[in-house]
């Protein structure tokens, strides 16, 4: 059932966990299918909220920059896996920062599509990552979201997927394609079928039925 979804126009922006790794779907890909939506992918490998000049997939905010000036129905992004792991690992630049850098991504996004209906997808607890520097920056993330006026698909809060636990980053992550598609034992970040489909179709399906227009 689509729920007033059908027909729907979605742009998708952020990481690789929306753009899919190493495979050229990921839960956006699903999520838009059931429903019978129309998406158009912007994210990157690699990508970050924060300028990190080292980040290979550059800023999501350049990929709103980038897109079209039509604007869609919905807009869904993520952000902060890859943050992470610099402002931890590399002490780039620190949360302080990427608050800045967020404030600027989603006034880009209100500005350019005012009528959008902009959903922030909160990835799962990541073992890949420091958990400290997670928390951060989700309280950083959540107090924007809302002051934006920006929804929330909350898979991080709202599933019991955490890949610090050794079980579920075996059986639901990879990090490379077995015979084409997603395979098992991955490090944790990239969910694979069974952990999009579990997971992350669930709580951004309800989220976008949510806000659907009746």
């Amino acid at each position: 059932m689509d729920k007033g979804l059908a027909g729907r126009s979605v742009y998708a922006f952020g990481d690789s966990i929306v753009y899919g790794h190493v495979y050229p779907r990921s839960f956006v890909d699903i999520v838009t299918d059931q429903h019978g939506m129309t998406l158009t992918k912007f994210a990157r490998n690699g990508a970050t909220i924060g300028a990190d000049p080292h980040a290979s997939g550059g800023q999501i905010r350049a990929q709103v920059e980038e897109a079209t000036a039509v604007a869609p129905d919905f807009v869904l992004f993520d952000g902060g896996t890859n943050d992470a792991q610099s402002i931890f690992r590399d002490q780039r630049y620190d949360v302080g920062t990427y608050a800045g850098e967020l404030e600027r991504t989603l006034e880009t996004m209100k500005r350019k599509w005012p009528t959008a209906r902009i959903v922030y997808v909160a990835a799962h607890k990541l073992g890949s990552r420091d958990w400290n520097t997670q928390v951060a920056l989700r309280e950083v993330t959540l107090r924007a979201c809302h002051q934006w006026d920006v929804a929330i698909a909350d898979v991080f809060g709202e599933t019991t997927f955490d890949t610090r636990d050794d079980a579920q980053r075996a059986e639901y992550t990879f990090d490379d394609l077995v015979n084409g598609f997603p395979g098992t034992n991955g490090s944790g970040t990239h969910p694979n079928m069974a952990g999009i489909t579990t997971f992350y179709v669930p709580v951004v399906s309800a989220r976008l039925e949510q806000m659907s227009p009746r």
